[in-house]
């Protein structure tokens, strides 16, 4: 390299673009090809259909103790409360904890709080689960921390794990907590290899837990963006609108020839697509100043608006009774068998919330909304409501808009309503993106109709309101900014396109392949770079110590 090449502006941009290129390509490259696996699949989970299908009957009949009695064992403000089986004993599962929390078992016919699961207990509890498989099971191995497909922020306070092999077909293994007893994960041969193909290769997500996560994404990223930025500009630049650049006795737009001449004409297709892909996917870990999602406010948290994993405000176990808890389980299994019971209260008042168990059929076809589906509030099956404090309350589907615009009221107080509307249809904010996208936080069932409520505030905030569920989402100004920036710019889901399907299909697959070329255009010349610098160095080193 000359002094006067490294004193030229010109020429320092392509230098820099060049060695860019050279430093990341290899992340460009598997951030395109794990984008095509993630138009199809995340990473493995446990969904909550089949965790309900394998739970045992729920039987009632020996429950000795109230939630609020079981809640003094332990101590701690609930969040969350689930009445159902382990093995044949009914339990209490009780989520104490900021986040994510803690899930405790209590036994609801002894009043003892269940200890760590051992080897034999988990092996146990699988055979009971999973009968067909008992004779060919084995144990594995415990887990102090994750394995490649247990990295999810979720999925750490489930920790130690064991790790149990059923020897299906598919090769399936089952983790469960040493704390609670759930099942938490399941893989198979495909979810493993698509697994690592997708989610886990496209955010370096099996190095999760390491310090240097995050910072090494950030990096890579911005790296990313200043050297496309730069390609761009260079490309544009070197661009001639005639073909003036003589080689070989053919004039060309372009003054590079092999591999250089077919990433400078990619480049100028696809830079900015690539552009707003990395763009996006710096919004994704919050990397832009003033891009990111707004709070909940206690009054809407208060109101029935639920952060991670389903989280609202404290839960109260005083009004819950052992009667009251029997009786609303015998009114719903009047309408369908029932596996568990879940709390939920909305306006302050307390109900119970139990699931028809899915058939074979919508097992098959289970659309997973996240790594945590075995947990999440994200049933969107067959369900019956019934008051948890009223001797007489009967189940119900949904609730009215009376509850609805209550809750609204309290979440929103001294805001006046611009507009209320009932959806029938999704609109451009709710509605399900890729089921693959974010697979490591949980995400809300968006069920219809929906009641949306627009506000008069500085936030311009919109509130999303679900009879079938109780569940109130919030949007503002700069919610609603960012689901353009992100979702919108880095999964082309934008209505027009992806309700129209397998053409949106065909469309992002075409420009992963243009983006996937723009990257690979560059390895041979890259290669041949550096085995040239490689040899130059050797040659400088041989002379410096000679033998």
């Amino acid at each position: 390299m000359k002094l006067q090449q490294l004193l030229s502006w010109r020429f320092s941009l392509i230098f820099f673009h060049r060695w860019l290129a050279i430093l990341i390509g290899f992340m460009l490259i598997a951030w395109c090809v794990s984008g095509v696996v993630l138009l199809y699949y995340g990473i493995p989970h446990y969904t909550a259909g089949e965790r309900l299908d394998r739970l045992y009957t729920l039987d009632l009949s020996n429950v000795t103790i109230t939630p609020q009695e079981a809640l003094a064992k332990i101590g701690g403000s609930p969040f969350r409360l689930r009445i159902s089986m382990h093995e044949n004993r009914p339990v209490y599962r009780i989520n104490t904890g900021a986040v994510f929390g803690n899930w405790t078992v209590v036994y609801a016919d002894t009043g003892e709080v269940m200890k760590s699961v051992s080897r034999d207990d988990a092996i146990f509890l699988i055979a009971g689960m999973y009968p067909e498989f008992a004779a060919d099971m084995n144990y594995e191995f415990p887990m102090t921390g994750p394995d490649m497909f247990t990295h999810s922020p979720g999925l750490q306070n489930y920790m130690p794990m064991h790790r149990i092999a059923i020897n299906d077909d598919a090769d399936t293994r089952l983790y469960v907590s040493e704390k609670s007893g759930d099942i938490v994960m399941r893989t198979d041969n495909t979810s493993r290899f698509f697994g690592f193909m997708g989610y886990n290769l496209h955010t370096l997500f099996f190095f999760r837990q390491a310090t240097w996560w995050t910072p090494t994404l950030l990096w890579l990223s911005w790296l990313a963006l200043a050297m496309t930025v730069l390609g761009f500009v260079l490309g544009i630049w070197r661009f001639s609108r005639k073909p003036i650049h003589v080689k070989r006795g053919e004039a060309y737009r372009t003054p590079y020839t092999g591999w250089w001449k077919w990433h400078h004409y990619v480049g100028l297709v696809f830079g900015v697509l690539m552009l707003t892909w990395i763009f996006s996917g710096l919004i994704s870990i919050a990397a832009i100043p003033g891009i990111a999602e707004s709070p909940y406010t206690p009054h809407q948290i208060q109101a029935g608006a639920r952060t991670l994993q389903g989280f609202g405000a404290t839960t109260a176990f005083a009004p819950l009774s052992i009667t009251g808890i029997q009786q609303a389980a015998t009114k719903l299994n009047a309408v369908f068998p029932i596996k568990e019971l879940e709390l939920l209260y909305l306006n302050g008042k307390p109900y119970y919330l139990a699931y028809r168990v899915p058939t074979t059929d919508e097992l098959a076809h289970w659309v997973a909304r996240s790594a945590l589906d075995f947990n999440n509030l994200t049933l969107e099956q067959e369900h019956r409501f019934i008051a948890a404090d009223e001797p007489n309350a009967q189940a119900f589907v949904d609730f009215g808009e009376a509850d609805l615009l209550k809750a609204a009221a309290t979440a929103m107080p001294d805001t006046a309503i611009t507009e209320q509307t009932w959806l029938t249809e999704s609109d451009d904010y709710y509605y399900y993106t890729l089921s693959s996208f974010d697979l490591g936080l949980p995400r809300p069932v968006k069920t219809l109709p929906v009641l949306r409520l627009k506000y008069d505030d500085p936030g311009q905030t919109w509130l999303y309101l679900t009879p079938s569920h109780g569940q109130m989402l919030k949007l503002e100004t700069i919610d609603r900014r960012n689901r353009w920036g992100y979702y919108g710019l880095h999964g082309l889901d934008f209505a027009a396109l992806y309700n129209k399907r397998p053409l949106w299909d065909i469309v992002v697959i075409f420009l992963l392949l243009g983006c996937f070329a723009i990257s690979i255009t560059t390895l041979v010349p890259m290669y041949r770079r550096l085995k040239r610098h490689f040899f130059r160095l050797l040659h400088v080193g041989r002379w410096l110590f000679p033998h």
